[in-house]
């Protein structure tokens, strides 16, 4: 925009204005960086708008002149210098964020949604484009306006839009301004009302889709459309944002009972879906996301105790064999008969969602979202990954029943042992894979997720992930030699009983690629001792010229369990003995 054309901005009628800004809206709409406007004519363009803002008898102009604020807003290292703590007053009240009071004088005035939606569009980016103007909202009407509306979610004539950009412009000032936080948690009773517009969506949801008739039964699953959908992303985000900095091992009374409240909801969330899959993901992430900040005590919450349909029959809302907990002796026939490792992910579908008397539909619906996330691009798997992966750790660490449950679905018993345990389409396939990835968290991660899976067993989670797999997690806990203290108190019971199949075939499995191997013939057969001697030194040999080359660095285990570097392969053998020629021999087939 040239100096004439702002000259005329000046000058002109509203008429021209509104000719001018149009023709600038429409050019800059999709341009998310600066206009590119001389510092004049940008200053000279903000005196022009704002004089129009705050003249009431130019109402026709303030929607198109809100967009051009919008767009210029987009230019952050000029917003210091045109944006004040007046002119971000007018724009907050065109947002209609206002006090209490004041919303009261206002209730019998005609409210001019498409200006409010605009000016909410503008604050949101003033917001994120501008560290001074995130303190300047923290202390004027903009938290009290909006923690004002939020009380009238339930009105009926209040657009989906005004609440959507209110909860975005609340969760951009909760995650940028931290010391917001507990004013909003105490004195405004933030969490209060965002579980309330949880619970009313659930409850709109319900009603919608005519199921009250039977939700007295069972935790039947609702549907959301896109409107609710987006809303409640949005709030999901807001509340992670202030439960986040609340002590998980010890909540106070008050922050107890919200978490309380609010792992029932974040439960049926679980459950819930939408029409777009797109949203129903972004849904499930942000409830995954806050089920990370609760107190890992309240992860008992998401299993409910199976109720009892009329006539005493329990619910089942997948109609297949109840896999509660079986006893010792029988642990393997029912383990094998429901929980078999197949690649058939249609078999996996026949399930039960009951076990041990729990529903355990919530847990399932996670293994579900952690499945999907195990089959996303390589290069986007850290950032999708390590909630969920997280999530996981957590609740199998803090809940035994969930644990027990969640072995059973990963690390079913063993029957098929020809392939390596990182080959196939299962969850423990997928999980294996990630135990070797170049990232370094999931790796870290997904190795201590089977781990805890395996009662912190060593000799467990080699059965289930082979040596070669494993080796990273047993190197950085130092259990490289075996043996270890867990760090929770596990159940004493056995959870491990081996399939006929996998009895006949145990003997021959690789421990270190971790699948079955059919005998073979010892390469040193017939072989003198001198030849042996002589193939070891080649071995020394080339092991050393890698070493020197920097290609490989070898280790030996030192008394912590853990692989200390050595300078020569020479010092691998000290402190191992003197090598007696008959130990070369083979003495059994068992070896």
């Amino acid at each position: 925009m040239d100096p004439s054309t702002v000259g005329l901005l000046e000058t002109g009628t509203d008429q021209d204005l509104m000719r001018i800004l149009k023709e600038f809206n429409e050019k800059y709409e999709q341009q998310f960086t600066p206009v590119g406007l001389e510092p004049d004519c940008y200053d000279r363009m903000w005196d022009v708008i704002m004089t129009r803002l705050s003249d009431p008898s130019s109402s026709s102009t303030h929607q198109i002149c809100l967009s051009a604020i919008r767009i210029l807003s987009r230019d952050k290292a000029s917003l210091p210098r045109v944006v004040s703590k007046d002119r971000l007053s007018v724009i907050v009240h065109m947002a209609g964020l206002v006090s209490e009071e004041e919303a009261l004088q206002r209730l019998n005035q005609q409210i001019n949604y498409d200006v409010v939606i605009e000016a909410q569009k503008s604050l949101s980016n003033l917001v994120f484009n501008s560290t001074f103007i995130q303190r300047m909202c923290c202390v004027n009407s903009c938290i009290p306006g909006l923690m004002c509306r939020l009380k009238t979610f339930r009105d009926p004539d209040l657009p989906h839009i005004v609440k959507y950009f209110d909860m975005r412009l609340l969760f951009l000032l909760t995650a940028l301004c931290a010391d917001i936080r507990p004013k909003l948690r105490s004195e405004y009773h933030g969490l209060t009302y965002l579980i309330e517009i949880l619970d009313l969506s659930l409850k709109m949801a319900h009603e919608e889709s005519d199921l009250q008739c039977i939700s007295r039964y069972m935790s039947y699953p609702v549907f959301f459309n896109d409107e609710q959908s987006e809303l409640i992303n949005e709030v999901l985000k807001v509340l992670y944002n202030l439960v986040l900095h609340i002590d998980k091992n010890s909540p106070d009374e008050e922050e107890d009972s919200h978490c309380l409240r609010l792992i029932s909801i974040l439960r049926s969330l679980l459950l819930a879906s939408s029409r777009c899959t797109e949203k129903t993901d972004a849904l499930h992430s942000n409830t995954v996301n806050l089920l990370l900040v609760m107190p890992p005590t309240m992860y008992e919450n998401l299993l409910v105790n199976m109720p009892e349909a009329p006539g005493g029959h329990s619910f089942n809302t997948v109609p297949t064999v109840v896999t509660t907990q079986p006893s010792a002796g029988a642990a393997a026939q029912v383990e094998a008969a429901c929980f078999t490792e197949v690649d058939d992910a249609t078999a996996i579908n026949q399930r039960s969602c009951e076990y041990d008397g729990k529903d355990m539909t919530a847990v399932i619906k996670l293994l579900d979202f952690l499945e999907s996330r195990l089959n996303t691009p390589v290069q986007s798997a850290d950032k999708s990954l390590m909630p969920i992966l997280t999530l996981m750790v957590e609740m199998v660490q803090a809940n035994r029943t969930i644990r027990k449950f969640v072995r059973l679905r990963v690390l079913p018993p063993l029957r098929d042992v020809t392939k390596r345990p990182e080959e196939g389409r299962t969850l423990r396939n997928k999980l294996c894979t990630l135990m070797t990835s170049p990232l370094h968290d999931v790796k870290h991660l997904s190795a201590n997720f089977l781990f805890i899976l395996c009662k912190e067993s060593v000799d467990r989670l080699i059965k289930y992930t082979g040596y070669g797999n494993a080796a990273g997690l047993l190197a950085s806990r130092g259990l490289m030699l075996g043996g270890n203290k867990p760090t929770i108190d596990y159940s004493s019971g056995s959870e491990d009983s081996d399939t006929e199949e996998y009895v006949r075939v145990r003997d021959m499995v690789n421990p270190v690629t971790g699948r079955y191997e059919p005998p073979r013939p010892s390469p040193l057969e017939g072989m003198t001792d001198e030849q042996k001697e002589h193939e070891a030194m080649k071995l020394v040999n080339v092991l050393d010229k890698l070493t020197r080359n920097n290609v490989i660095q070898p280790c030996r285990i030192g008394n912590d369990g853990k692989p200390h570097p050595v300078e020569s392969v020479m010092e691998l053998q000290e402190g191992m003995g003197v090598m007696n020629p008959q130990d070369c021999s083979d003495h059994s087939d068992s070896d």
